[in-house]
């Protein structure tokens, strides 16, 4: 099978690290991989395939760009004749939308990632004759919001690398609390920082605090004031890691958002590392938690209900091994890449 995956760039991020792992795996089966992206991190690797071919077209969001992504897309789909044609993104799916008088009858599937802005321009991601939403949650949101048709959708979960499962956790004396993502205001970094400043106060624990991040430098220095404001520059540190090194670090995670999540790509990956995870019960998080039992789910904007599951993971450190166990056997079964790249092939092969 030719596939061809359309999207604006090959950078970080959750969508991008998706399209990796698909066309390595896909690749690795026989299948012919084309993307069609700008450039980014992941296209140095992927292109030492002979399985995948890659072509370099900004497709980041402008009226130039739509109109001279749509002329080139259609002949790179013209010289390719791919099988199926994916595109991800809004920008990507609203260009191979207007496209489709002129695909001569070649499928062309969707994905949903994130719940979306602007309603009218988010509906390019419920166009395809098949739509892929990474959650039940966003399927519910691509019929409620989207109005997409039910008989169009199709679950395929994220998978999460194998690399997450096979972590060695660095030995160091004190416990460490962790939190890994982008900064900005919706992943709650600040109702975080809340709870770990009330269990220093109380003088009860020695642990040390880590934050993983990119994104906004803005941001960041928000944060960074934050921390000396609060005298807690020696106990809270800011990191520039990947999350396999990240997590490495990390004895207690937690994933704060305070606005749903898609899916919640941390929140696997910390349970496939071993690493016990405390998250907000919020959009597709509750899919991938099981209460009490492979993490802890507290609601959103609730820096109390954080600090009480962060102590009392400290005090019990018996329960960690059993719902560290349970999370891990949950995302193997679940979540491996292995998986969403059957899952994935058996959507195109619907169509096909």
């Amino acid at each position: 099978m030719k596939i061809l995956r359309v999207l604006p760039a090959m950078d970080y991020g959750g969508i991008e690290r998706g399209v990796y792992d698909f066309s390595k795996g896909a690749s690795e089966k026989g299948h012919q991989i084309v993307i069609v992206s700008g450039y980014g991190r992941f296209i140095p690797e992927l292109i030492k395939s002979k399985n995948i071919r890659w072509y370099n077209l900004t497709l980041e969001k402008s009226i130039p760009n739509f109109f001279k992504g749509r002329r080139q897309l259609l002949k790179i789909i013209k010289k390719e004749s791919p099988d199926v044609i994916h595109a991800q993104s809004r920008f990507p799916s609203w260009i191979v939308y207007s496209l489709k008088s002129k695909l001569k009858g070649t499928p062309f599937v969707t994905s949903i990632h994130n719940l979306y802005p602007f309603y009218l321009y988010s509906q390019s991601t419920g166009k395809g004759d098949l739509v892929i939403v990474v959650s039940k949650f966003l399927k519910k949101y691509a019929m409620e919001e989207l109005k997409v048709d039910e008989k169009k959708i199709r679950v395929v979960y994220n998978g999460v690398s194998d690399r997450f499962g096979e972590i060695k956790k660095e030995k160091k004396g004190k416990i460490s609390i962790g939190m890994i993502g982008r900064f900005t205001e919706w992943k709650g970094w600040f109702y975080f920082l809340e709870a770990v400043r009330s269990l220093y106060d109380r003088n009860n624990y020695d642990f040390e605090t880590v934050l993983i991040g990119s994104g906004s430098k803005g941001y960041e220095r928000k944060i960074e004031k934050w921390i000396k404001n609060n005298s807690l520059s020696e106990k809270i540190k800011i990191l520039k890691l990947d999350s396999i090194e990240g997590l490495k670090l990390i004895d207690i995670l937690v994933v704060p958002s305070i606005e749903p999540e898609g899916f919640g790509r941390t929140v696997v990956e910390g349970q496939f590392a071993k690493v016990p995870v405390i998250a907000s019960d919020i959009g597709a998080i509750p899919e991938l938690i099981e209460d009490n039992k492979t993490g802890f789910l507290v609601p959103p904007k609730d820096a109390n209900a954080i600090a009480e599951k962060i102590e009392y993971l400290i005090k019990n450190p018996s329960v960690v091994s059993t719902i560290t166990d349970k999370a891990y056997n949950f995302v193997r079964e679940n979540f491996s890449v292995e998986k969403m790249i059957e899952e994935t092939l058996a959507v195109y092969k619907e169509l096909i």
